[in-house]
C-alpha cells in the first residue's frame, strides 16, 4: 500500500527505493548474527540503514523505502519513514536529521527476495515514474555518484544498470520504464531465479538478462555489509573524514601505469587483456601527453606504457619522448611485437636513456611457443639481441603457469647467454583467458620447488632473479597491501582510471575518466579509492593470524580478487591471496636466515625489487605484473 501523497511521481520522472527491513533483533543479518549475537547485528543493521536513508537524501529522485514483510504478514507502510522506522532506529541511539527529504514507504510483496524486488519495480513503474533505481540499505556509505551514474546511464538509454558487490551480488539496480514493459517478463525470471544472497546473485542476473537480448551497464563495485569480517572496512567508511584509510594523507603520485591499448597480434591463453574491449577512440596523443603532464603535476615520476602490444600504437615513441625528454621521468615498456634493427634504434633515442624494455618470454622456445605462437621465442630472443645492441637491456618477464615451471632454469641460461640480466617471475591473473585454463594455475607446491631451481640456476648464469629481491626488501617495513590506488594508478586506452593496471577494462575497478574530470580530482576523491584505501590486509581472518603478514602484506588483492571470481567465492579486496601456500614458506624461510638458506643468494640485497628494478631503489612496488 503507498502512503498517501498529492503527487507521487517526482518532477524527474525518477525513483529510488531502498530495501530494507527494520532493524529488530533476530530479524536481520543473520549470518553477522551467528558471530556477533543477535542484538550488536540489529544495532550494526540500523546504523547502516540510517546512513543510507541520510547518504542518499536529496537526490532528485522520489525517494521510498521498501520495507520487507515480517513473519509473513506484510510491514506496515503508512506514514512515512518518519512513522515507520524513526522510533526503531531511535532505540539503537540514531537519530534520523529532522530537515531530511521524507521518504514514502511501500511494502515489499512477495515470497522470495527476487519477487519482492520484481514487485518493487512493477509498483514504482505502476505510478508512472520513467526511471527507478533500487538500492540495498546494508552498504555502508553508498556514494551519491554511483546512483547518480545509474540514473544517468538509464536517462541516456540504457538497459539494466547493475551496481556489483565485492561478495558478488548486487548493491543497485536499476531499469527505465520502456525498457521493464518491453522485457518485464525477462526481467522478473531473471530476478526470480538469481540465487540471492550468493556469491553468484549478479553474473546469473547479467546472464539471464544478456540472454534475454538486454544491455547491461556496470557500476563500480562496492561492499555491503554479511558477516563479521566486513565490519573492520565498514567502520572506516562510516568513520569522520579519512580515518583509518590507507596510505593518507596523499603525499603525490609515483608512478602511473599507461595502457596504451587493448590491441595485441598475440593471443596467448592466459591473457587477461583478452576480455577487454578494441574500441577505435583510444587516447590521442594531445590526450595522453594532458594526461601525462597531470601526472607529472602531482608528482609522478616513472611510467608504464603497456597494453595490448604498445608497440601497434604509432604514436609510442612520441609518448615516450614527452615522458623521458620533456618530463625528465624514467619509463618502461612491455612489448610483444618483434623490434627490429630500426625500432630498437629509434626507441634508444625516443628514451634518452631512461627507458627499459620490458620482454615476455614464457618458457623456453617449445613451452613458450605453445603458449605465445609459433615464432615467438625467436621474436623476442632477436628482439632482445636488438635492443641490447643499442643500450637497452630488457628485463625478462616469465608467467608461472604449470607447463613453463620445469623449464626455468633452462630459460633462465638461454637468458643468461643472451645477455639478459634480470628475469622477473609473473604469478597467474586468473582473469580474462585465464579464467577459462585454470588448469595452467600452479599450486604453490609445485611453484616453490621450481622457484628454489630457478634460484640456483640464474646464480650460474648470472641472471638476477629479481622477485627474490623484492621479497627480502619488505622485511625492513610493515607491509598492508600494495601502494595501487595510493601512490600508483593506471590508465586505459579510453581514459578510465583504475588502482591497477590488471583492473583495466573491468567496470567493477573504474575510479573515473580523465576525459570528463581532472586526474587530481579522481586520485583524491575517488569513491573507488576510499574503498580500497579502506580495506587492509590484516582484516582477512588467514592474514591477521599470519606470522609473516608485517612482510607479505597480504600480496595482491587484484589476484585474489578474480581467483576468488574463478573459483565462485566472495571476492574484492578482502578475498585470500591465492599463492599464500608459496609465500609463506618464502618469507618463514627469510625471516629465519636472512641470507635466505635454502632459496640461494642471488643478487645483492641493497638492490630494488619486483619490476621496479629498473627504476630507483625508493621503489617498493610489489610489482605483481
Amino acid at each position: 500500500m503507498l502512503s498517501p501523497r498529492a503527487d507521487l511521481r517526482s518532477p524527474s520522472g525518477r525513483a529510488l527505493a531502498v530495501m530494507a527491513r527494520r532493524p529488530r533483533a533476530g530479524r536481520v543479518k543473520r549470518r553477522l548474527a551467528e558471530t556477533i549475537g543477535a542484538a550488536p547485528a540489529a544495532r550494526v543493521y540500523a546504523r547502516l540503514l540510517a546512513d543510507t536513508l541520510q547518504g542518499l537524501s536529496g537526490l532528485d529522485a522520489r525517494l521510498v523505502v521498501a520495507l520487507a514483510p515480517e513473519g509473513g504478514k506484510p510491514a506496515g507502510a503508512s506514514g512515512g519513514v518518519d512513522l515507520v522506522l524513526r522510533r526503531d532506529l531511535a532505540a539503537f541511539g540514531i537519530e534520523m536529521q529532522p530537515d531530511a527529504p521524507r521518504w514514502d514507504t511501500i511494502a515489499q510483496r512477495g515470497a522470495t527476495l527476487g519477487e519482492r524486488l520484481a514487485a518493487v519495480f512493477d509498483d514504482l513503474f505502476g505510478d508512472g515514474h520513467d526511471t527507478v533505481v533500487v538500492v540495498g540499505s546494508d552498504s555502508p556509505a553508498l556514494p551519491r555518484e554511483y546512483v547518480h551514474e545509474a540514473f544517468a546511464r538509464l536517462d541516456e538509454g540504457g538497459g539494466l544498470v547493475c551496481g556489483p558487490a565485492a561478495d558478488g551480488g548486487f548493491y543497485l539496480v536499476g531499469c527505465a520504464a520502456a525498457v521493464w514493459s518491453a522485457a518485464r517478463k525477462t526481467l522478473v525470471e531473471a530476478l526470480k531465479a538469481a540465487p540471492l544472497g550468493s556469491t553468484g546473485a549478479l553474473a546469473h542476473t547479467v546472464a539471464s538478462a544478456r540472454a534475454g537480448g538486454l544491455a547491461i551497464d556496470l557500476l563500480p563495485m562496492w561492499i555491503d555489509v554479511d558477516e563479521a569480517r566486513d565490519l573492520p572496512v565498514m567502520e572506516r567508511l562510516l568513520a569522520p573524514g579519512d580515518e583509518g584509510l590507507r596510505g593518507l594523507p596523499l603525499v603525490g603520485l609515483r608512478e602511473i601505469y599507461l595502457h596504451v591499448t587493448n590491441r595485441c597480434m598475440t593471443g596467448c591463453p592466459h591473457c587477461y587483456n583478452e576480455t577487454n574491449p578494441r574500441q577505435t577512440d583510444e587516447l590521442t596523443a594531445g590526450e595522453w601527453t594532458r594526461v601525462i603532464d597531470e601526472c607529472v603535476a602531482l608528482g609522478a615520476t616513472s611510467f608504464v606504457f603497456l597494453g595490448g602490444d604498445p608497440l601497434l600504437r604509432t604514436d609510442l615513441l612520441e609518448l615516450i619522448a614527452h615522458v623521458t625528454d620533456r618530463h625528465a621521468a624514467k619509463a618502461r615498456f612491455f612489448f610483444n611485437s618483434a623490434v627490429d634493427e630500426l625500432m630498437a634504434t629509434a626507441l634508444a633515442a625516443a628514451g634518452h636513456g631512461r627507458l627499459r624494455p620490458l620482454v615476455s618470454v614464457d618458457g623456453t622456445r617449445a613451452v613458450n611457443d605453445s603458449l605465445r605462437g609459433a615464432g615467438n621465442f625467436e621474436d623476442a630472443m632477436r628482439s632482445i639481441a636488438n635492443l641490447r645492441a643499442v643500450g637497452l637491456v630488457p628485463v625478462a618477464n616469465a608467467v608461472v603457469l604449470r607447463p613453463v615451471l620445469p623449464v626455468l632454469p633452462d630459460l633462465a641460461r638461454e637468458l643468461g647467454a643472451a645477455g639478459v640480466e634480470r628475469l622477473h617471475l609473473i604469478f597467474p591473473h586468473q582473469r580474462g583467458g585465464l579464467g577459462r585454463h585454470l588448469d595452467l594455475v600452479p599450486s604453490g607446491d609445485e611453484m616453490l620447488a621450481a622457484l628454489r631451481a630457478l634460484d640456483a640456476a640464474c646464480d650460474e648464469a648470472g641472471v638476477v632473479f629479481d622477485n627474490l629481491l623484492a621479497w627480502r626488501r619488505r622485511l625492513s617495513g610493515r607491509q598492508d597491501l600494495c601502494t595501487a590506488g595510493c601512490r600508483d594508478l593506471a590508465i586505459d586506452p579510453y581514459g578510465k582510471v583504475s588502482a591497477c593496471t590488471i583492473t583495466c577494462g573491468d567496470p567493477a575497478f573504474v575510479a573515473g575518466d580523465v576525459r570528463r574530470e581532472r586526474l587530481e580530482r579522481i586520485w583524491r576523491d575517488s569513491p573507488a579509492f576510499r574503498l580500497l584505501r579502506a580495506s587492509r590486509a590484516r582484516d582477512r581472518e588467514e592474514c591477521a593470524a599470519c606470522s609473516v603478514v608485517d612482510a607479505c602484506g597480504g600480496e595482491c588483492w587484484m589476484q585474489a580478487h578474480y581467483a576468488a571470481r574463478a573459483h565462485r567465492d566472495p571476492a574484492g579486496f578482502g578475498a585470500p591471496f591465492p599463492y599464500c601456500d608459496l609465500l609463506r614458506p618464502v618469507f618463514e624461510t627469510l625471516f629465519a636466515d636472512r641470507e635466505a638458506v635454502g632459496l640461494g643468494s642471488s643478487g645483492a640485497a641493497a638492490a630494488c625489487g619486483g619490476q621496479a628494478a629498473a627504476g630507483d631503489a625508493d621503489f617498493t612496488l610489489f610489482d605483481c605484473i
